[in-house]
């Protein structure tokens, strides 16, 4: 991980009582640096993804081919049972009630396996008594069907999963959720169907934003918004490698939480990092004459208040210091 680390000579930062003792040098001003420990978390990431209210009417009209279809086998297969027991009907008649029976039990299962390759082998209609009750209250309008599309997530299902409608209101829970049997050509990753109770704003071709938790609690640390600078198009933040020595480390912004950022690697639990003067150590670092490059150079004179004072060295071996203007 790229990282940059910069030195801060006489800086009394309030961030413990250590860094107060061992710098507890008389008429210097400390620069406004604070810094926490990094706890261990295994708090599930929070996931993001878009979702659209489906019109129904393809679905609806499946469902009445399949109770047509179902009718049609059913007629036929009683049929054919009724010329096995006949004695008194010729074979043809016995042939063409076999052939019959075997074409409307064929369209049936046609319809049956197109319901599954559309929708899913886990959708909850699959099963006929259950599909009459989600077909009569998808026909009504009190219930809707979204498709939900995650992109970078793994095939587990995820959880807790709400939508928020993008033209406002309230979240509304998705309480029946399976995977879908498709992905998303727009939109790389996964895809899932749900159902919700219809409202405002999720009606057929809505769109919403869905907020879900992740089905797998990964360990790392949280790293907290108040950390985070942006240098170069990109999010850092300062890790305090020893008293007055921090270290500027890339930090990923994939996986939102409540109180920052859930990063996997690249932190260690316990570590130190500034989540207040950051922005001071960034300017320090970006500025070309912020670092006193000779080591034998007479001691500087104490900053002021609302000044930075210069650090007692450049940027720490192997690192150099960013030529262009923080963002």
């Amino acid at each position: 991980m790229v990282g940059s680390v910069a030195f801060l000579a006489g800086c009394n930062a309030p961030h413990s009582e250590e860094a107060e003792e061992r710098n507890n040098v008389p008429d210097v001003v400390p620069p406004p640096v604070h810094t926490i420990v990094l706890a261990a978390s295994n708090e599930p990431v929070k996931l993001e993804g878009i979702g659209m209210v489906l019109n129904p009417d393809a679905l609806l009209q499946l469902d009445a081919d399949i109770r047509s279809a179902t009718v049609a086998a059913n007629f036929s297969r009683g049929q054919l049972e009724r010329f096995k027991a006949s004695t008194m009907l010729s074979r043809q008649t016995l042939e063409n009630a076999v052939r019959q029976e075997g074409i409307d039990a064929s369209q049936l299962k046609l319809l049956l396996t197109r319901l599954q390759q559309s929708w899913g082998d886990k959708a909850p209609f699959l099963n006929a008594d259950a599909r009459q009750t989600l077909m009569a209250d998808i026909a009504n309008g009190s219930r809707a069907v979204l498709r939900l599309d995650f992109s970078d997530m793994a095939a587990e299902v995820p959880r807790n999963v709400r939508v928020v409608p993008l033209r406002g209101g309230s979240e509304t829970k998705v309480d029946v959720l399976w995977a879908a049997p498709s992905g998303n050509l727009a939109m790389p990753g996964v895809s899932f169907f749900g159902l919700i109770n219809a409202g405002p704003g999720l009606r057929a071709g809505d769109r919403a934003r869905v907020i879900a938790d992740s089905p797998e609690r990964l360990t790392g640390v949280v790293i907290p918004s108040a950390a985070l600078v942006v240098f170069g198009g990109k999010s850092w933040c300062y890790v305090e490698t020893e008293p007055r020595k921090y270290e500027r480390k890339l930090v990923s912004l994939e996986a939102p939480v409540d109180d920052g950022f859930f990063v996997k690697s690249g932190f260690d639990p316990g570590a130190r990092v500034v989540v207040k003067g950051a922005s001071v150590l960034l300017a320090r670092e970006a500025a070309p004459g912020s670092f006193d490059d000779d080591d034998d150079a007479p001691p500087q004179a104490p900053a002021t208040a609302g000044t930075a004072k210069p650090a007692a060295s450049s940027v720490a071996q192997g690192h150099s210091a960013p030529t262009n203007d923080p963002d």
